[in-house]
């Protein structure tokens, strides 16, 4: 009983995790949407943003999903096919939101940053334009790397179907491992790629506004000056994308690599981790955009009328 109360918790507290961050993402959408309604056009930053918060927005979405068919049909954990499709969905989400978040950090960094070499003349041109493209290829890119993941499924069916003999327990046990690996493998495969770039990106960009934000300091006896505050505002959000990051990409290399395997409730609790760092960067957008907090506001009061 007190196992059970302890996994109903668990499924609550990840419940309204998820509940959170999809209706955050949904609400940095819905803001970017009415400004083009009204613009009738959109930065490309803005719509890079846009894409990171539909991925996220999926992404918790998968995982709801997941919870829900699970908890209340019990008899669709044993069918291979939709073990496979949640699998897919659920990593394709992951890496869509990876690399939707470095090709937005690209952009800042290219944009922002003032480098004279031929490379970065040429992207701050060009980045506008190629940023539709970039965002397709990473979609596309993403489901490739996904579908490996599909096979296990029936992996998880073969583990369920076996005896408790002590002898099909080793096997269990040496194949287990051996899954583990060559999916962190798969996993590494799709995913370092992009998070190096995030990272190189994202500190080169730390590293010219620290730059530009000591000269600034020392040319101007003004330390609240706009500019200034600007940049420290800029600053202080890439370490923190960079940070939120980085414990995202650890959570789910150590959650993909069967560390949190033996133990209690090992899924709950990694899936309650991996969706924390995702959560807290779109709370955080929330919190910096003046139009998400209107639309905020928005829906509020049109939820306090309706109730």
């Amino acid at each position: 009983m007190e196992a059970n109360s302890i996994r109903y918790i668990l499924l609550a507290v990840l419940s309204v995790i998820c509940l959170l961050g999809l209706t955050g993402n949904l609400l940095i959408v819905a803001a970017n949407f009415m400004k083009w309604k009204s613009l009738k056009s959109l930065q490309t930053s803005e719509k890079i943003l846009s894409s990171l918060a539909i991925s996220r927005g999926l992404y918790f979405f998968t995982i709801l999903m997941w919870n829900f068919f699970f908890r209340f049909f019990p008899k669709l954990a044993h069918r291979i096919i939709v073990l496979s499709v949640l699998y897919i969905l659920n990593m394709c989400t992951f890496y869509s939101s990876l690399w939707i978040a470095t090709i937005l950090c690209v952009f800042y960094c290219v944009k922002i940053v003032a480098y004279n070499y031929k490379l970065f003349i040429i992207l701050k041109t060009r980045i506008s334009t190629m940023a539709p493209w970039l965002l397709q290829a990473s979609l596309l890119i993403s489901l490739i790397c996904s579908l490996p993941f599909g096979w296990y499924g029936y992996h998880v069916k073969l583990k369920k179907s076996s005896n408790g003999t002590t002898e099909n327990m080793m096997e269990q046990r040496l194949a287990t491992a051996k899954r583990f690996n060559e999916r962190f493998l798969v996993f590494a495969v799709g995913s370092f790629p992009p998070f190096l770039i995030f990272c190189a990106a994202n500190l080169m960009l730390i590293h010219f506004l620290l730059m530009h934000t000591r000269r600034m300091r020392g040319n101007e006896s003004n330390i609240q000056s706009p500019n200034l505050k600007s940049y420290f505002n800029v600053l202080k959000s890439m370490s923190l994308f960079l940070l939120l990051q980085i414990m995202s990409f650890i959570c789910m290399s150590v959650f993909i690599s069967g560390k949190l395997h033996h133990f209690d409730f090992s899924i709950l609790i990694g899936r309650i981790i991996l969706c924390s760092p995702p959560l807290f960067h779109s709370l955080y957008l929330i919190s910096s955009s003046s139009e998400v907090k209107k639309m905020f506001t928005l829906l509020c009061l049109g939820l306090f009328r309706y109730s």
